[in-house]
């Protein structure tokens, strides 16, 4: 079965779910009585919706559109990999795995929903089945989202206690074609490994790429700290409140720069 081109947006999403669980859960939506159900392109446009709303991390929203895809068109994978996507990052990787194994039916060679139905498991603790699931995509030579495929599985030998694995697979995954949460990661990886010069080189090269990035700063920053480069983790200490003056890294930092 060929997988329609939205598809591709999907399995690029699930290596930032894999660092943290998003919002709660929410009941399913009524019908939306301005969908018209004989278009065709109905569900095309619900899903692109959805996915414009996920982005700007209006999860439940997005859901909501992926959901009324859906019954115009219940047999679509496209659809049911969208909303396990969606169900990842609000946390729930039970309905989430829920949603990729029906994928899978549907379209048995899908990579992107079996990429992403590892990252569920490796939610799940359940690493065997993941590695499974990474590897068959991996040997794929025609997957595209190869990157995200490494970071899943960095992130996967990182909660096993493997950095050795964990490093290599996460230097294939932090590229500029990558996610940059595997910048992150494998910064973390190589503090862990006793490599503090290394890792504060990646975390620079990560806040060159995402200079917008708090939690990228805030990594570099701690980790110049530890090294007691005090006035060094305060210029980029300073450079947090400028760029993210109401996260949650600027207010882990505001009390060590004064203000």
């Amino acid at each position: 079965m060929r997988i329609p081109r939205i598809a591709r947006a999907a399995g690029s999403l699930v290596g930032a779910c894999l660092l943290a669980a998003c919002a709660s859960s929410a009941g399913r939506s009524a019908p939306n009585p301005d969908i018209d159900v004989h278009d065709p392109l109905s569900a095309t446009r619900l899903m692109e919706q959805g996915l414009a709303l996920v982005g700007q991390r209006e999860v439940d929203e997005g859901l909501k559109r992926y959901n009324e895809a859906l019954r115009l068109q219940p047999k679509n994978p496209v659809i049911h990999n969208l909303i396990g996507v969606a169900e990842l990052q609000r946390g729930n990787a039970v309905q989430a795995l829920d949603a990729f194994n029906r994928a899978l039916v549907f379209a048995p060679t899908y990579a992107d929903a079996r990429n992403n139905r590892g990252a569920a498991y490796v939610r799940l603790g359940q690493y065997a089945m993941a590695e499974t699931d990474f590897f068959a995509v991996l040997a794929d030579p025609t997957y595209a989202n190869r990157t995200g495929v490494y970071f899943n599985l960095g992130s996967l030998y990182l909660g096993r206690e493997n950095l050795a694995a964990a490093e290599e697979n996460l230097h294939r995954a932090a590229v500029p074609s990558g996610p940059i949460e595997a910048y992150l990661l494998l910064g973390q990886v190589e503090e862990k490994l006793g490599k503090p010069a290394v890792a504060e080189a990646t975390y620079r090269e990560a806040a060159a790429r995402a200079p917008e990035r708090p939690e990228i700063a805030l990594a570099l920053g701690r980790l110049l700290e530890a090294q007691g480069r005090i006035d060094e983790a305060r210029q980029v200490y300073r450079k947090i409140l400028e760029i993210a003056p109401d996260s949650p890294e600027a207010a882990q930092v505001r009390g060590k720069v004064g203000r």
